[in-house]
Parts: C-alpha cells; structure tokens; sequence
C-alpha cells in the first residue's frame, strides 16, 4: 500500500479526522481495560525496555504487517505529514496526548518516556521538553477533558518526524506488542510472518486479551468472543478459523462511530492473515535470482505450480466502483481519477496484437461460434480436458464488444480495442458439451488508476498476458469482499504466478514494458459498476455488474449462473480453465471457419501460437531451445519469462510478447512447429 490507498483504505482524508482519533482512543480503552484485570503481562512488558525475546518477536513481523500496524495507527505518512502535521494529538475516549505511531503519553512512566524518545527530546527546547513532559501520566479515562485539552494546546509546536517516530516504534513499542502477542497465544512459532504479524495487530489495537472470560452483567456483546476463540484456534492449531474470526469479530462495532474503520482493519487483517497461511517465499522475477541458480530449481516445479504467498497486487487495492463514486458525490466530494490519460497501443506494439502483423482492421462485425474458440485453443495448443472433457471453459476476448448475445438467437462481437476506462471487452462462458456460448460485457485490462498506479509507485497496475489460466472459485478480498468469485489461485488457494505485464515509464503497455514473474491477484470478479460506465481492476477480469447487500446483480450475476455458481458463494474450491484471447484473433478464427478453411493448414499457420498455457511437444521443443532444463512440455510461468528475454536479446528486438510463431521459428531455423509452420 502506498500512502494515498492506505489513506482511502482507511477513511483518513482530513474529512475523517474524527473517526481517525476515535479508533485511536478505542484503542487505549480496550488496552486499559485488559491492563486494569491483569489478564496479560502488559504493564510489566509495556513498561521495561525491549527484552532480547521482543527484539526477536519483533523480527518475525513481515513488512506487510508491519505496514497495516502503522498505516491504521497513523493513517498513512501522507495523512500523518500533512493531515497530522507530525504533531501530538488527543484522541479523547480515555486517551491521553499521543504522539508518533500512537505513542500515548497517558500510559507510559516518566522513565519509559524519556528511554524510548530520547533523540526527541534531545532536539526540543527548554520549555517544549517541559510541556511534553507535563504530558505523561495524564489520560482521559481518570483525568477531565478540560486538563487534556489544555495539555494539547501547550505542546501543539512540536513536531515528530515520521522517520524518528518510526525508528521508536520498530525499537520500542513493536518488540514489547509482539512479545504480548508471543506470551498470550500458543504456537505462534508455527506461523509465518504475514500471519504473526496479524496477531500482533490485533494485539496492539485490543490488547492481548485472549482469555478475557465474559461477564454477562457488564459485556452483553461478548466483546472477547472471538479473541478467546482465536487463543482456542492456535491451541488446536486450527490457524484456518482465525480469519474467520477476525471478520466475525466485526459484529462488536455495528452501530457505533468507529464501525466502518474497525470493519476495514478486521477485513484487512483476515486478509493479510489468508496471505500468509502457506507460508514460503516470494517469487520474485528478477534476473539476479535467475543467475544465482533460482531457474534451475523453478524449472523442477510442476508447470503451472508455482506460488507465492507473499504481498501481490490484489492486497494493494481499494475498489472504487458506482456505490463510492455515488457516496463521495454525496458528501459533496469527488474520487479523481488518477491517470488521466491511460491509452491503448498501437497494434504495431502492443503485445497482445503485434504478432499478428500490422494494419489490422477494426470496427468489424464477426460471428462467435463454439467451433471458433476450439480452433483458437487448438492452434494454441490449450489442453482444454485438462479439468474433463467436457468441462464448460471461461474465457475472455480482449477488445470485443458484445453485439448480439446468446440470448438472441446466434453471438455476434465487435472487433475494437481495449481502454481504460469503459469495458471493451467480451468475458464468457463455453459449453463445450453443449457446443454453445454464453457472452457478457466486461474488461480484461486494468483501469486509468491502476496503470497509473504502477508507474507512480511500482507496488501494483499490470496487463495479465493472453494465455489459458487456471482459476479457482472463492471470494475476492481487497478492501471488500466478494463471495462467489473466480480466483488466480493453486488448487491450495496459494496465489498463482504468471508473466504480467508493467509500464514504468509511461500511461501505455508496449512491447518495450516490464515483464513481470509473479502472482499478481488477476482475478475474475464484477465490475462494481451495474453499466458500461466503468470498471474496478488493477489487472483483474470484470464483468459488467455488482455485489451489494448479499446479491450478485447484473451481467456477473447471469455470468456465474452460466458458469455453475448458484448460490452467493458458488463452490468454493471448484476449478475452472480460462482461456483469454483477443477479439482479433477471434474474428480471425470465425473468418478461417466462414471461409471453410478451418481445416487448412496454411490458413491456420495464421493464428498457430506457442504463449502462456500451451502444453505440448512443440511447446517442449521450444523450451529445449531455451535452454531450460527437463523440459515438459508445459509453458509456465519460468518457461514464458525465457520467451521474452530471448525475443528481447534478438538483434534488432525491440520489447518482447512472450508468443512464438512460425514466421519466429522460420527466422530462427528452431524447427519447433512441424511441417508448414504449423
């Protein structure tokens, strides 16, 4: 998360200050609350220096969780710098002055003060370090508010650099919550850093209060229950329920000031906590690790396999779709577009259309037939079986718009091209047992923010390559979540690598862009815009329509029915190929059909491709002239990222598709495909 999402993500525009304080001082009850009945260590551990055992604790936080802690407890640097202005703060409830990562003055001893804040104090001047000082002790769960107002007022002209308050909290205030968090929950050694680090956030913002026993008389809610079942789950190592009780948890808000902010860090949390479940390394794509003898070991992966469970695209992203839009107009606000700008290449560079040659003609009509989309997968070599024969097969068809759909006798597409700004694209389902065509309005490439997003800061934004995916039914969480979705996921739910692409120096994807191996999140999901106005996607597949209140609506919802999801949450865990094309090329296909030259083999060296998802001995002889070892014959995420940087290493290259024709093998003499080029 970059400063601006995190700040969206948690409501902290300066319009929401009041909600930023009130969750500050929610904080400091629910901490002086479990201090006050002792159920956990926290007066003796919060007051001491960091013990070797905290600095250790505070090691095992990844810089994912680490980040979620400090975007909620400051909002954000650009919230903190310019919303804050680094100065201290009262955020009532029973707080006292906090300054710095939610450093609350009000329940630290003089000592304690003067240990962590040492630089600090060192640069302020007589009286400042006076007034300061006169802070500590003071909170407003036993002191008035008139003595914390007047506190604040006397020290309003300091200012805590971020970086200074930062190092505090890494040196400080982190190791003692993760020792917390450590004492008070069993078998935390057995979690990964994403999912450490989650309970760790929850321990700072309710305490570590896991075995909080409820008393009817004063907590009708249970406030603890779904802390004390946290604790229950990491004794039975049971780490699967913890999201969900992080999300049910959710309940103990509803109806106060601070519900829709305590609902977005719940949900974030359950998120990053589902991150971190499997545990392993980040694939990373950069050539380093190639050099260092990583290609060896990926090529050992079973094709398609490979996974990472660390932080991808999908956990840096705040949907934006009608209802936002629709809400912030109300407040007499305005969501800016960020990326103004963003266009389509020329088919001359853009990856998805360069291979098939120049002057392409648009704007034309075409007949979409089942028989199109299996001579597409044919001439692609997508074993489309892979999941039974007869499997009903997603696919997507980058810049087709729907003319005539299948509720009107006979599919009829418009070859166009993609933007980023309205849906231009065509996201279906084939009945192959059937024979028939199910088609929906939709886009297959991220909107103007997200290209914009990528360039601005490099954390997320990116083209999924055309290819044949594998994808899996579950819910899509970002900053909301959306049961019945199809997800770009391992069978396991680890997130799935491929070869996206990135543009970082400009608004445009070409062939010249960054090739990017990694796991981006590229799911299937609505739109969040109930027409054509819109879409919501840093690279995900959307299909025109909403998810609101419990219901599915619009296209996505006759989407899903076609696609065999009938309830909200479809069937978790059920499998589904996707097979994403370009209008094009489909055009193409159903011209070679009309013509009766399907069948021919020189026609069809027309669209004969090798790309991401092709599986078979020609694809194995390809990776054989790559140079890859054990080749299988299934062109995965290792085996498309050689592609590329062989086409961009060929004298005279400029940029790469990751797609290998014949007219490519002819040049190179690799005799890859068979007679004809085919």
């Amino acid at each position: 998360m970059n400063d601006t999402v995190s700040a969206a993500a948690l409501g902290t525009s300066e319009g929401h200050f009041e909600e930023f304080e009130a969750l500050l001082a929610y904080r400091e009850r629910e901490l002086e609350e479990v201090e006050l009945e002792n159920l956990a260590p926290e007066a003796s551990v919060l007051a001491t220096a960091p013990s070797a055992e905290a600095i250790a604790a505070a090691a095992r936080v990844s810089a994912a969780a680490f980040k979620l802690i400090v975007d909620y407890e400051t909002g954000g640097r650009a919230f903190y710098d310019t919303v804050i202005k680094k100065r201290p703060i009262w955020p009532k409830g029973s707080s006292g002055i906090t300054i710095g990562f939610g450093y609350d003055l009000g329940y630290v001893t003089l000592d304690e003060y003067q240990r962590d804040w040492a630089t600090l104090i060192a640069g302020l001047s007589t009286s400042q370090r006076s007034a300061l000082q006169a802070c500590v002790g003071f909170h407003s769960g036993k002191d008035s508010e008139a003595k914390l107002k007047a506190l604040l007022q006397t020290v309003l002209d300091i200012t805590v650099p971020w970086e200074m308050a930062e190092v505090e909290f890494k040196a400080q205030t982190l190791p003692k919550f993760s020792l917390l968090t450590q004492s008070a929950l069993p078998n935390t050694d057995r979690l990964s850093g994403d999912c450490f680090g989650t309970l760790v956030s929850l321990t700072f913002n309710r305490g570590a209060s896991y075995s909080k026993a409820h008393n009817p008389a004063t907590d009708s809610k249970d406030r603890f229950r779904e802390m004390r079942a946290i604790k229950a789950a990491m004794a039975a190592q049971n780490f699967a329920d913890i999201p969900k009780q992080l999300k049910a948890m959710i309940r103990i808000w509803v109806g106060t000031s601070i519900a829709e902010g305590m609902k977005r860090r719940r949900n974030d949390e359950a998120a990053l906590f589902l991150t971190g479940l499997a545990g392993g390394p980040t694939i990373s794509s950069e050539a380093s690790m190639l050099e260092a003898g990583v290609a060896a070991a990926d090529a050992a992966l079973p094709p398609e396999a490979e996974s990472t469970t660390g932080k991808t695209d999908e956990d840096f992203w705040t949907e934006t779709g009608e209802d936002e839009l629709a809400a912030a107009a109300a407040e007499g606000f305005m969501i800016g577009v960020a990326g103004v700008g963003a266009t389509w290449a020329s088919d001359e560079v853009q990856p998805d259309y360069a291979h098939l040659g120049g002057n392409l003609t648009q704007g034309v009509p075409f007949e979409l037939t089942a028989d199109d989309l299996a001579l597409l997968a044919r001439l692609n070599d997508f074993n489309v079986d892979a999941l039974g024969n007869g499997a009903p097969i997603l696919f997507g068809l980058r810049g087709a718009g729907v003319v005539k759909d299948h509720a009107s006798g006979g599919i009829v597409l418009m070859d166009q091209r993609p933007d980023h700004v309205v849906p231009r694209c065509t996201i279906g389902v084939w009945h192959r047992a059937e024979g028939k065509l199910s088609v929906f309005p939709g886009s297959t490439v991220p909107n103007q923010a997200a290209v914009a997003k990528f360039k601005a800061d490099g954390s997320a934004g990116n083209l999924l390559a055309t290819g044949l995916y594998n994808y899996v039914c579950g819910p899509h969480i970002t900053s909301r979540e959306t049961p019945g979705c199809f997800l770009l996921r391992n069978p396991d739910m680890s997130k799935r690598v491929v070869v996206v692409r990135r543009s970082k120096n400009d608004l445009t994807y070409d062939k010249t862009d960054v090739v990017d191996r990694c796991a981006p999140g590229d799911n299937i999901h609505p739109a969040f815009f109930s027409n054509a106005s819109g879409f919501s996607s840093l690279g995900c597949q959307t299909v025109t329509g909403t998810f609101k209140d419990g219901v599915h609506s619009g296209p996505w919802a006759a989407f899903r029915k076609a696609a065999g999801l009938t309830d909200k949450d479809g069937e978790p865990g059920k499998r589904y190929l996707y097979m994403l094309l370009t209008g094009a090329e489909a055009r193409i296909a159903s011209r070679l059909r009309l013509d009766g030259l399907a069948a021919d083999p020189i026609a069809a060296r027309r669209l004969r491709r090798i790309r991401f998802g092709s599986s078979s001995e020609a694809a194995k002889r390809l990776q054989g002239k790559l140079n890859l070892s054990d080749p299988d014959g299934a062109m995965g995420p290792l085996s498309t990222e050689t592609l590329h940087k062989a086409q961009a290493g060929m004298a005279g290259a400029r940029g790469s598709d990751g797609i290998f024709t014949p007219d490519m093998d002819a040049a190179l003499g690799w005799q890859v495909f068979g007679a004809l080029g085919i």
